[in-house]
């Protein structure tokens, strides 16, 4: 059983989502605009279904850029649901209203941006859905575009070029979003992510930890954080062997992610040891429900907890202080020892 969301890579790219898309559509709206003034300078006519196109994109551009910044840093669902089918019909409707072959394929340039974005932003299935439809929507746009030419004075017809822009086109949509994106989000993942648990690692969690701060909106945010560790994890490493600490790790991630509150950030920052942490309202919850769980976890550990409020580095200040309420934890807590017979029984949680 994988982590809860909270827990997972998609937390640390929360963040950069929306501003991510409110830059793609800042220079996708901005590209279509100079498309009114840059064919005039060459001596290039623009034709009434060019304006029409050109002057669709540009709308859904400002309409999904509005939507995305009313919404906040955070942007709700529906958000994201308007500007996204606006970016994914913007390109494609501009396609649909040119005649000049690189012009069509400088928008399936764009789109390629906007594939990787897909790709790295959403889940696998729904990522591949959206490129589909991309694809899909420029396949249409160059269909219904009203001719196309090139400036190479060769003998060709309009279909020929129409499928040879639409041969490019596809392929280098998809191929940057399956090559680029894919390894875009693999790097994020494997810098962010514990491998193990597939719990956040260590950098991971600073950078979910300092977004979740930004996004309480107040200088005066108030923080708790728990660091927890495994009772006798050494012991079970020496007696069962490393296959079976790897076990109860995973075991304790999983019961962790179970049963802390929403919105709370679960991370593994070392060996054996895992950090928790709340921001802003319902932070004060946190040493309850570790507590509870301690008592009721089929792999027995201790923790340390600490608050604060306001402070300029809150994040090394509560590791400091968490660090000491666990070494005293430690010292008073004298968990009985790992069961001689199967090292299963330890881990309870995955059974």
């Amino acid at each position: 059983m994988r982590p809860l969301a909270a827990s997972s890579v998609d937390t640390v790219l929360q963040d950069y989502q929306p501003r991510i898309l409110r830059r793609y559509l800042w220079i996708t709206t901005a590209l279509h605009l100079a498309g009114f003034v840059l064919p005039p300078m060459v001596g290039l006519p623009i034709r009434p279904e060019t304006v029409v196109a050109r002057s669709a994109g540009i709308l859904l551009g400002v309409i999904a850029l509005v939507v995305l910044y009313r919404g906040g840093r955070r942007p709700g669902r529906r958000a994201y649901q308007v500007s996204t089918a606006a970016a994914l019909l913007a390109t494609p409707i501009v396609m649909s209203g040119l005649i000049l072959a690189a012009a069509q394929l400088l928008c399936a340039i764009a789109a390629t941006f906007l594939a990787m974005y897909f790709v790295v932003f959403y889940p696998k299935l729904q990522a591949r859905l959206l490129v589909g439809c991309l694809t899909g929507f420029m396949a249409v746009g160059v269909v219904l575009a009203p001719t196309a030419f090139t400036l190479v004075p060769v003998d060709v017809d309009t279909a020929t070029v129409k499928a040879a822009v639409l041969v490019v086109a596809v392929t280098c949509v998809i191929g940057a979003a399956e090559m680029f994106g894919s390894l875009t989000r693999t790097l994020i993942e494997s810098a962010s992510t514990d491998a193990l648990t597939a719990l956040l690692n260590r950098a991971g969690f600073e950078l979910a930890f300092r977004d979740a701060l930004a996004s309480a909106g107040t200088e005066q945010a108030s923080v708790t954080l728990a660091l927890i560790d495994v009772d006798q994890f050494k012991s079970t490493n020496d007696h069962y062997g490393h296959a079976a600490g790897d076990a109860v790790l995973v075991d304790l991630a999983n019961y962790l992610a179970a049963h802390l509150p929403r919105g709370a950030l679960l991370a593994r920052v070392g060996g054996d040891e895992f950090v928790s942490c709340m921001v802003g309202e319902h932070h004060a919850e946190l040493p309850e429900v570790m507590v509870r769980l301690a008592r009721q976890s089929p792999t027995s550990f201790s923790f340390g907890v600490a608050s604060c409020t306001g402070e300029s580095d809150p994040l090394t200040a509560l590791y400091r202080r968490a660090d000491r309420e666990l070494y005293t934890a430690k010292q008073r807590h004298h968990p009985p020892e790992p069961p001689a017979d199967e090292p299963s029984l330890r881990t309870g949680w995955n059974a």
